[in-house]
């Protein structure tokens, strides 16, 4: 199987088995929304979002660092650095999760909140082994026990969810249902990572010292990254009451959802895209500029159509009781979401193309101008404002980056190629007008079909598009690198 079938095949293993456990990890959050309430949701939020600020140091940018040596000029090995990776994860996972607790009771007063903390600071100890397994599949390109690990996990976590509502065994034992997902990825994750790769801790303190060394700009740039996407939560529940908090929650867990689409897209091509700025400047090319029409091609119904879906989404997921304080939250986190589609593969590029000093210091700028807006606009507009200064500064962040990128020969983003897309948009909500009056789901898939069917027609799915895609459902074979 050429490299570019590879990829398009896990690409779609992976997006196949996510939205099959979309329908899943929905119901998973309605059960928490109806079972909580507007309180204790909010309250669950609030602890999801604080601990999700320390989640950037399970990974500390190691991975990046293992993709671009063993498949730069390196060619380094796999399993010594995997093995290495996986003494400092040990090593540094419980203290985290204590110090992540402990900051989070000294923080909050109310002792709902500081339980819940407890709780979910479990889950980084998870998080920060699973993180070291990750290298594998991305260098092998291999995501089919990724793929089964996510849909069991969110099948295990409904269940769980399911039954924490009926024994009625309250918001602790729903926060505990929150670690599962990481706990079973851990586990399976590591034992298909091994079957491929076999590892062992590897106790070389120089070797580590200096991978975690290389490994700072990326870490830097996550931590940026985590901390963007984390703080306007922690920032809401502070200066906003939990009514807020919980609708700016449901509001992310919908929207948010689809971002899986470009992170699963940016972790399969990644190993590609570094190879070709490494070995081949015009493969590179190609490859950011294949990843820009496709993430457009997927980016751009989810901001259009997700406006008038939002408050059915809303009513249906969470009950009337979240629809009026929601339903505007979510229409400008699917326009963010939207939106953050593109800042995937461009940070990939600049990452690749070696640019990560000047990503760096434009995220830590857009950091500074979101924390500036939240503090601002949500004493006025509550979670309202959370959605505006996301908007802002994602824009900001493609805006100022396509102008780095033309220096290393990467064409602009093509925005003619927007223009395709729009009979797919207007044949899709054709078909949702058509169909409103059904169920939702109903009104979902037409506006899917439709916007696809319309894409197709109107050449917004070309043909090497077309190839990769229909090359991902073949069975494997051999054939020569693209």
């Amino acid at each position: 199987m050429s490299r570019a079938a590879a990829i398009a095949r896990g690409v779609a293993l992976q997006v196949v088995a996510r939205v099959t456990a979309l329908p899943l990890a929905i119901v998973t959050l309605g059960i928490a929304t109806q079972y909580l309430g507007e309180h204790g949701y909010g309250i669950m939020t609030t602890a999801i979002v604080f601990v999700g600020l320390f989640e950037t140091l399970t990974s500390q940018g190691i991975g990046t660092v293992i993709v671009r040596r063993v498949s730069g000029r390196q060619k380094a090995s796999l399993a010594h650095l995997i093995g290495l990776d996986l003494t400092f994860s040990l090593t540094y996972a419980l203290p985290l999760g204590l110090t992540a607790a402990s900051i989070g009771v000294l923080t909050y007063s109310d002792p709902q909140v500081q339980s819940a903390l407890l709780v979910l600071s479990a889950g980084l100890v998870c998080n920060a082994v699973a993180s070291c397994f990750d290298a594998v599949f991305d260098v092998h390109v291999k995501y089919g026990t990724i793929a089964i690990a996510e849909f069991f996990a969110r099948v295990i976590t409904l269940g769980a969810a399911a039954a924490v509502a009926f024994t009625d065994a309250g918001l602790l034992a729903m926060c505990a249902v929150q670690i599962l997902p990481n706990l079973l990825k851990m586990v399976v994750n590591g034992l298909a990572a091994h079957r491929l790769t076999p590892m062992r801790p590897i106790g070389d303190l120089n070797a580590i010292l200096n991978l975690v060394k290389e490994s700072i700009p990326f870490t830097l740039i996550m931590l940026i990254a985590v901390i963007y996407w984390r703080v306007d939560g922690v920032l809401l529940s502070l200066l906003a009451d939990t009514r807020e908090v919980a609708a700016y929650g449901i509001a992310v867990q919908l929207a948010f959802t689809l971002n899986m689409l470009p992170q699963v897209f940016s972790r399969t091509a990644l190993s590609t895209i570094n190879e070709g700025y490494a070995s081949d400047p015009a493969r590179f090319r190609r490859a950011v500029a294949s990843g820009y029409r496709f993430l457009l091609l997927f980016a751009t119904p989810v901001a259009v159509l997700g406006i008038p879906l939002a408050e059915r989404l809303v009513t249906a997921v969470g009950s009337d009781e979240f629809a009026q304080g929601a339903t505007p939250v979510l229409r400008l986190f699917f326009v963010a979401c939207a939106i953050s589609f593109l800042t995937s593969i461009i940070s990939d590029a600049m990452v690749a193309a070696h640019q990560q000093r000047f990503l760096t210091t434009l995220s830590a700028v857009n950091l500074v101008v979101n924390i500036a807006l939240n503090i601002i606009l949500i004493p006025h507009f509550g979670a309202v404002g959370c959605g505006i200064a996301l908007i802002v500064t994602e824009l900001s962040g493609v805006v100022f980056t396509q102008i780095r990128l033309r220096k290393v020969g990467v064409d602009p983003l093509p925005m003619k190629y927007v223009m395709r897309l729009i009979p797919g948009l207007n044949l899709s909500l054709l078909a949702m007008l058509l169909t409103w009056s059904l169920p939702l789901v109903f009104p979902i898939v037409a506006g899917m079909i439709g916007y696809f069917a319309g894409a197709w027609l109107g050449g917004a799915i070309p043909d090497e598009m077309r190839g990769a895609l229909l090359g991902a459902m073949k069975p494997g074979r051999k054939s020569a690198p693209a």
